[in-house]
C-alpha cells in the first residue's frame, strides 16, 4: 500500500515542478499480483449449480461438520453406526445415504474396542469403510496424510475424526484465530476435494440455553465449520439424547433419539423435521401442475408469466416468479420439472420442460 501512496505523489511532484495543475483523473496505479475476482449479483441468480452431495439424506453434506457431547454421553456409538450405515448405503436414523467409501479416525480406541464395537452393532461389517486409529496432528502432516489416502482411495467421500483434540497441537494459544486457522485447514480439504469431513469434540460443562455455545472452545470452531451438530442427554444414566443439527446447507431440525442397549445403535423416537416440514409455495406448486400438463415452454420472461397468470389466475411479475424458480429449482427437479435460462437479443429467455421422474 505504501508503494501505491508513493505512486500518487511522485505524480503530483511531477506536476508540481512543471508549474501544471494536477489532473483531476484518477492516477496510474499498478496492478496487483491477484486482482479481485468480481461476478455480477444479476449473473449469480441466474446461475445453475450442481447438487451439493449429501451422504445422509438431509443431515450430511460435503464440507465440514462438528459433532460435540459431553464425554461418554455416546457420540463415537453414533458416528460409528453413520460411517457403518454409509459404507453399506444403509438407512441411518431413518433417512437414506448415499454409499461411498467411508475414513474412519478413531483415535481414543485401540482395535479390540473397535471389534467388539462394531460386532455389538451388526453381523456384517462393511467392505468400504475404512479405520485407523493413528494419524499426525493438524500442525504436523495430517492434510498431507488424508489427501494421500484420498487418492489411494478413489471410493472414499467421508472421514470422520474421533475426536478433533486428538490432531490439535499441544501448548498452542487456545484463541479465536488459532481455533479458526486449525479447522479451516480440514474445511479446504473437504471445500477442495467435494467431500464430507465430521470432527467429533467435547461440549463444555456449563450448559447454555444457545446449543452452540456448549460446543467446547471459541466460536473460531463453530465459525469455520459448515454444520454443528450437539449430542445432549437431560441425564447421565438417560438413554435418551437430542441431536441438535444446524448449518448453512441444512434446515434446523433436532430429532429425539434413544440408545438401544442390545445393539448400542441410536434410534429415532421423534424428528422436527417431519413435523416442520416446508411446504412448497403456492407458486411453485401451480407451476408443477401446469407443467404437467402442457410438457413445455420455450419464450421470453415477460411473455412467460404473463401466459403463467392466464393460465394459473396466480398475477405475479416476471422477476418474482423467475426468482421463485432459481429458489425452488431443485424442488422442481425432483417433480420432473427443469428449466435453463438464457439472455437473447438483450432479454432473459427461458425453456422449461416436463419429464416424469420415472421416465
Amino acid at each position: 500500500m505504501n508503494t501505491v501512496y508513493q505512486e500518487i505523489n511522485q505524480q503530483f511532484d511531477a506536476a508540481a515542478e512543471r508549474r501544471e495543475p494536477p489532473k483531476p483523473s484518477a492516477p496510474v496505479i499498478s496492478p496487483p499480483e491477484r486482482p479481485l475476482k468480481v461476478f455480477r449479483g444479476s449473473e449469480l441468480a441466474e446461475r445453475c449449480f450442481e447438487r451439493r452431495d449429501f451422504w445422509v439424506e438431509s443431515l450430511l453434506c460435503s464440507g465440514l461438520t462438528v459433532l460435540a457431547g459431553a464425554p461418554k454421553v455416546g457420540k463415537s456409538w453414533l458416528v460409528l453406526n453413520m460411517c457403518l450405515s454409509i459404507a453399506k448405503g444403509k438407512p441411518f436414523l431413518g433417512l437414506n445415504t448415499r454409499q461411498c467409501g467411508v475414513l474412519y479416525v478413531a483415535l481414543e480406541d485401540d482395535e479390540r474396542r473397535l471389534q467388539r464395537r462394531i460386532l455389538t452393532i451388526t453381523d456384517e461389517c462393511a467392505e468400504h469403510l475404512y479405520i485407523t486409529n493413528r494419524c499426525a496432528e493438524i500442525s504436523e502432516e495430517l492434510e498431507k496424510e488424508l489427501c494421500f489416502f484420498l487418492a489411494e482411495h478413489r471410493d472414499v467421500r467421508v472421514i470422520v475424526i474421533d475426536t478433533l483434540q486428538k490432531i490439535r497441537a499441544g501448548g498452542r494459544d487456545m484463541s479465536y484465530a488459532n481455533d479458526y486457522d486449525e479447522i479451516s485447514v480440514l474445511k479446504n480439504i473437504a471445500d477442495q476435494l467435494n467431500i464430507a469431513i465430521v470432527l467429533v469434540h467435547h461440549t463444555r460443562k456449563m450448559s447454555d440455553s444457545d446449543y452452540m455455545n456448549e460446543i467446547s472452545g471459541t466460536n473460531g470452531i463453530a465459525g469455520s465449520a459448515d454444520t454443528l451438530m450437539v449430542l445432549k442427554k437431560e441425564k447421565r444414566t438417560s438413554r435418551e439424547a437430542v441431536l441438535s443439527c444446524t448449518g448453512r446447507d441444512i434446515e434446523d431440525r433436532e430429532l429425539k433419539l434413544r440408545l438401544s442397549r442390545e445393539s448400542c445403535v441410536w434410534q429415532v423416537i421423534s424428528d422436527s423435521m417431519e413435523q416442520e416440514r416446508r411446504e412448497l409455495p403456492r407458486v411453485i406448486v401451480k407451476l408443477i401442475d401446469l407443467m404437467e400438463q402442457k410438457k413445455l415452454y420455450d419464450g421470453y420472461n415477460t411473455s412467460f408469466a404473463n401466459w403463467f397468470t392466464e393460465e394459473t389466475g396466480e398475477v405475479i411479475t416476471p422477476n418474482h416468479l423467475k426468482r421463485l424458480m432459481n429458489l425452488y429449482r431443485y424442488e422442481l427437479e425432483d417433480h420432473g420439472v427443469s428449466f435453463d435460462s438464457f439472455r437473447e437479443k438483450n432479454r432473459r429467455r427461458v425453456k422449461i420442460t416436463y419429464v416424469p421422474r420415472n421416465v
